[in-house]
């Protein structure tokens, strides 16, 4: 059974209640969204955060555009208008939000989609909000990695009302339907113990590549075959 939107809200609210620093893994999440953008090659960019949460990666955002925050969660935005005063929050449930089409260059969507029940929709209303020749950057996590995790951690990782994860292709299979040119990538790497994931974690395995100079290598190989936590997406309004 989905959750209803009202006990959605009141976790939100609760989770967001108190202010907490990034962490190392969004940091890492937030430098491929910027690296990203860089690639879009949009000077001053108008950016919409889509499922904005805190609003820190807003604030980040704003330094390279005029950037808008939208999040489900009024605690998360009340506070995110205190913290950050240069970027425009609202409070908004986005499938009944009241959005000029075209009005961004650039729509962020960092770990919200696995959060969605209509993720075909929500895919929709990134394209209906990008103007032509916009781009989407999203970031989700990669179900296979997800499921290849013990249930025990992978409840301690994240265990949010409504977990709807995607693989790579469903994810590209989402995005073909509105958006062309479509790179995609993972990142953050050692996650995961079944199957193909307990070889190509393995730490004794990693650290005789450490030693012989192929870690960055390790790394490459995994981000190409999909073995991250998470997907990062970059998809093109044509």
């Amino acid at each position: 059974m989905q959750p209803d939107k009202e006990s959605q809200v009141r976790y939100y609210d609760e989770r967001f209640a108190g202010f907490s620093y990034p962490n190392s893994l969004q940091l890492e999440r937030a430098l491929s969204i910027l690296e990203a953008l860089r690639s879009t090659d949009i000077d001053s960019p108008r950016i919409l955060d889509f499922g904005c949460g805190p609003g820190w990666l807003s604030n980040i955002l704003a330094t390279f555009g005029p950037t808008v925050g939208v999040d489900l969660s009024p605690e998360a935005i009340a506070g995110a208008k205190e913290r950050y005063r240069g970027v425009e929050f609202q409070a908004v449930d986005i499938f009944h939000w009241d959005y000029s089409a075209g009005a961004f260059d650039v729509v962020i969507s960092q770990e919200v989609l696995e959060h969605v029940e209509d993720q075909a929709r929500y895919i929709d209303m990134a394209h209906e909000l990008l103007r032509t020749g916009g781009y989407l950057i999203l970031t989700t996590p990669n179900a296979e990695s997800m499921l290849a995790m013990p249930e025990k951690k992978r409840k301690e990782w994240t265990n949010q009302p409504l977990e709807n994860w995607v693989t790579r292709r469903e994810l590209h299979a989402l995005l073909r339907r509105r958006f062309t040119n479509i790179r995609m990538t993972t990142i953050t790497f050692g996650m995961g113990s079944k199957g193909s994931y307990r070889l190509i974690n393995s730490t004794k395995f990693r650290s005789i590549l450490t030693r012989i100079g192929f870690a960055n290598f390790h790394d490459s190989v995994r981000a190409y075959l999909g073995y991250g936590l998470h997907i990062v997406a970059v998809a093109h309004k044509g």
